[in-house]
């Protein structure tokens, strides 16, 4: 955060002054609440000198944003009000006004029909950003909306400028721009097709292919969504070489397939001499874009990579149930992480990879970061993928050992220059070799300067036990994902529909999700346009959510699903021995299986009454409950009132305590 008076640069201050400068620009014009503030400036814990440091700090200010002002005349900038303090919109500019002008000037020229003056316009308005929007304070709850808002339209702005560069024909350079774009932004729909279009028109049609199948393996992985038509249209004309897809020059004043500005699509454009694919309605931030909270788990992340700076590497493992946001806090920390390159590999679970697949992965993006290094052997055979089948044997070990050890020397070597991060995604899904490359690596991390982050379910972590134990002896930092709490499931749900959400309706989405961020995205995409959150009747569950539950449900096996199905007809709290006799489970089986579905994350023990349980989220309950006909739950019912009034039922875990 910068200010200028008179043309010349002035001094902010101290840090939470300069964050109390960023909380008033992001709401230029508003005023800002006094608990607003000192929430932002001291987080939940403000000490008793807060308010008299409050009013010191904005004493300075006006000193700072007024320097000729008179003593005990009205101020200009910085007024008080009954409502707080507020920056006078008036007299103060902000650059953030200015790129939003750029980029619309950019779209309307883009409709126009003009995309040379479209590309001047967008790289203007890139030109503002040299960071993320409002850092000092783009944690705080009351800014996440504002922050998302902004991340969206420089998103959009991107992709305009990469959709003015394949107009007017440089391909190759739209190519460079949009594969480092999408891989920081790999759900980006309109990114990708852009991308598909440049490979072709460079002559890379596999890959332009190639692109287009990542995409729609990812949506359905990851969000259980297909692309949209344009991607599948796409698809199919590159198959067929269709002729729109070649370049041809547009003549200024001949209108593109493009929206009339970036905040609505205009009606059916006339076909383009040459095809470049009109971007998607963004009236509101892809949803999937939006991140709040987590700052715990940031400030170990980016402790972690300053010390890996320093040149201790470290590890750094995150966990966490389905849905949880494990990714998305990898994607933030690396955006982040500025001045330290982020080698990323995912390990896909709906197909099968050949050994060392993730690191395949990382050691390509090592290689283009560092170009100069020269690449040992063994690193070639596994960017080839010429790996082959492992030998038997001591020979196989050797091999192996000798491979590893090439590697890990590689890796390390490059961090010397300047430090790296390496994640693995998914590592539950990852392959036997590449999780003994990852135990042998944490071994001399500290010696590097490597900042290893991989992610992992939950769930899935007794098949990790081994590489888990390896890590640990590295002295591994563990961050546990947990749900958001209400205020930032507020600040989620306030961002995604841009509007005020009540406190009584947020609650009720937490209480149902256990504050699972995937959960309350989807809940929240389910509600009507115009519905209030935390109407008289919840909202359906959404069919993404519904499949995500009955497959974890269903890992577990038969007689965890029958368990489970019992419990929700008994509610979202149940005991064990009732739910077992109305299951027709013995009892021993029933405390087996039940401690499986603890591990996975679907239920918690109850700390203060033996042998009660109840469910993580409710949705899960529901889920179950709804898969049920009316006459089975009636049954089960009948069978659970019965089981709970036997005097006997209990008696085992009353004489336990």
């Amino acid at each position: 955060m910068e200010a200028e008076v008179l043309g010349r640069p002035v001094d902010l201050g101290a840090p939470k002054q300069r964050k109390l400068v960023a909380l008033l620009v992001s709401r230029l014009g508003r005023p800002v609440p006094v608990d607003v503030m000192l929430e932002a400036l001291w987080a939940e814990s403000p000490p008793a000198s807060a308010m008299t440091s409050l009013q010191s700090y904005v004493a300075n200010l006006r000193r700072v944003l007024e320097p000729g002002r008179a003593p005990r005349t009205p101020t200009r900038v910085l007024h008080t009000n009954d409502q707080g303090y507020l920056l006078d919109g008036q007299v103060v500019a902000v650059d953030v006004h200015r790129f939003e002008g750029r980029a619309k000037a950019g779209w309307q020229a883009w409709n126009r029909g003009d995309p040379q003056e479209a590309l001047s316009e967008f790289e203007s308005a890139l030109a503002l950003w040299r960071g993320e929007a409002y850092p000092e304070v783009s944690h705080s709850v009351h800014v996440a909306a504002e922050v998302a808002r902004l991340g969206e339209l420089r998103l959009s702005a991107v992709e305009g400028r990469c959709a003015a560069l394949l107009a007017v024909g440089a391909h190759e350079m739209a190519v460079a721009e949009l594969e480092a774009f999408m891989q920081a932004h790999p759900l980006r729909e309109y990114g990708c097709e852009l991308l598909s279009l440049a490979l072709y028109r460079a002559g890379r049609q596999a890959d332009a292919l190639a692109v287009l199948r990542t995409n729609q393996r990812r949506l359905g992985e990851e969000l259980g969504i297909d692309p949209r038509p344009a991607l599948q249209h796409l698809e199919r004309e590159i198959l067929s070489h269709a002729p729109a897809l070649d370049w041809r020059p547009t003549p200024v004043g001949t209108a593109t397939a493009a929206p009339a500005r970036p905040e609505a699509v205009a009606g059916p454009p006339q076909a383009p001499p040459t095809r470049v694919p009109a971007p998607p309605a963004v009236t509101t931030a892809l949803d999937e874009e939006i991140f709040v909270g987590r700052d715990a788990a940031l400030r170990h992340l980016a402790a972690g990579a300053a010390e890996a700076a320093g040149g201790r590497g470290q590890v750094v493992t995150v966990s966490g149930e389905p849905g949880i946001g494990k990714t998305s806090l990898l994607r933030r920390f690396g955006e982040l992480a500025t001045g330290m390159p982020v080698l990323w590999g995912a390990c896909p679970g709906h197909v099968a990879t050949p050994p060392l697949w993730p690191w395949r992965q990382v050691l390509g993006m090592a290689g283009t970061h560092c170009p100069r290094r020269p690449v040992p052997a063994p690193v070639a055979e596994v960017l080839s993928g010429e790996t082959g089948q492992p030998l038997h044997g001591a020979d196989a070990d050797t091999a192996t050992l000798r491979q590893f050890e090439a590697i890990v020397h590689y890796l390390t070597r490059a961090s010397y220059a300047r430090p790296l991060v390496i994640v693995l995604d998914h590592l539950h899904q990852a392959d036997p070799y590449s999780l003994r490359l990852l135990a042998h690596l944490a071994e001399s991390v500290h010696t590097s300067r490597l900042l290893v982050a991989v992610s992992y379910r939950s769930d899935e972590a007794a098949a990790l036990a081994e590489t888990t134990a390896a890590l640990a002896r590295a002295e591994v930092t563990r961050v546990e994902l947990n749900g958001l709490s209400v205020t930032e499931a507020r600040a989620l749900a306030t961002a995604m529909l841009h509007r005020e959400t009540s406190a009584a309706g947020v609650e009720e989405l937490r209480y149902r999700t256990g504050g699972n961020p995937f959960y309350l995205r989807e809940l929240i995409k389910a509600l009507d346009a115009g519905e209030r959150v935390g109407r008289a009747r919840p909202a359906p569950v959404p069919p993404p959510v519904r499949e995500v539950v009955l497959g974890r449900v269903a890992r577990l096996g038969p007689t965890a699903v029958e368990l489970l199905s019992v419990a929700a007809i008994a509610g979202r709290t149940f005991a064990i021995d009732v739910v077992a006799e109305a299951s027709s489970i013995e009892l021993g089986e029933a405390l087996r299986v039940v401690d499986a579905i603890v591990a996975a994350g679907l239920v918690g023990e109850d700390e203060q009454r033996l042998g009660w349980y109840s469910f993580t989220h409710s949705l899960t309950a529901e889920v179950l409950y709804q898969t049920m006909g009316r006459l089975r739950r009636v049954h089960l019912l009948r069978r659970i009132r019965a089981a709970a009034v036997q005097p006997w039922k209990g008696s085992i875990f009353r004489a336990a305590e």
